[in-house]
């Protein structure tokens, strides 16, 4: 066997066997628009095929457009499809953290983090083929994150507050593991999924939903929208100010007094 030969084997066998591995393949041929690690500083130059040198909402809108018509990779569709899910959680008055896309492999299975009052839901989100199935083990690791989350949450309250004000405090806290894919469950892992208290829930992906991010920096009040290939889209937070949400357009944005962000007024 030659030496290629051999280094063809060794790729098969890790794309075949190394979780993530075909994905990240696809991401260093082609590079990515969603993901932190692999952005190129100018996304709206490669969406347009011109460079934006200025504030210019037209070209602005033109590379949303084309955003939304790109091809994705798997590892993209997935990372869209966390957001897709954390912008219904929001627009239901939830405040999310998009774990899954800023952490990447260290999210331990927790692509979502909602809370609303005295409720945390802990999401894990699979957007996959309709040919497919979610085994057992996808719901073993969203338990065993759930409980993982359960004990960080304690630890933090211990150190603030000490063990016993803790041990109130977590009593009045509820903790859920909710599983939500565009596929459905085998048998034995619907009755995993029971047994351990995870919710399934099966929701396909919308493209079309609004992805314009209107943020209003709490102390200052600055209106900034962001687009899903700006650098902070997703660390962004929307509904914990009064007057922020998500539209369909540049234009829509700009009309309710919204400036695109990393552009001097």
């Amino acid at each position: 066997m030659s030496e290629l030969d051999k280094l063809r084997d060794a790729l098969n066998f890790l794309t075949q066997h190394l979780p993530g591995a075909s994905e990240l393949k696809e991401i260093a041929d082609q590079g990515s628009v969603v993901l932190d690690t692999c952005r190129k500083s100018d996304m709206d130059t490669e969406l347009t095929g011109k460079e934006t040198v200025s504030y210019n909402a037209e070209n602005f809108q033109t590379a949303l457009d084309n955003f939304r018509k790109r091809n994705f990779c798997r590892l993209e569709i997935g990372r869209l499809y966390e957001r897709y899910i954390g912008y219904l959680y929001e627009e239901d008055g939830w405040r999310v953290a998009f774990t899954g896309v800023l952490g990447g492999y260290e999210d331990l299975g927790r692509d979502l983090v909602c809370i609303r009052g005295n409720e945390h839901q802990i999401i894990q989100a699979k957007c996959w083929s309709q040919k497919k199935q979610i085994h057992e083990k996808h719901v073993y690791q969203l338990f065993a994150t759930v409980t993982h989350y359960r004990f960080q949450l304690r630890e933090a309250l211990v150190l603030k507050h000490g063990r016993k004000k803790a041990k109130e405090i977590m009593k009045t806290i509820k903790i859920s593991g909710h599983l939500f894919s565009t596929t459905g469950l085998s048998e034995v892992a619907t009755k995993v999924a029971k047994h351990c208290s995870i919710t399934f829930r099966h929701v396909p992906l919308s493209k079309d939903y609004p992805m314009v991010k209107c943020n209003i920096t709490r102390h200052t009040g600055e209106k900034l929208y962001h687009l899903p290939f700006d650098k902070q889209y997703d660390s962004i937070i929307i509904g914990n100010v009064d007057g922020e949400r998500y539209v369909n357009s540049v234009a829509e944005a700009e009309e309710i007094g919204f400036r695109r962000v990393g552009y001097a007024n």
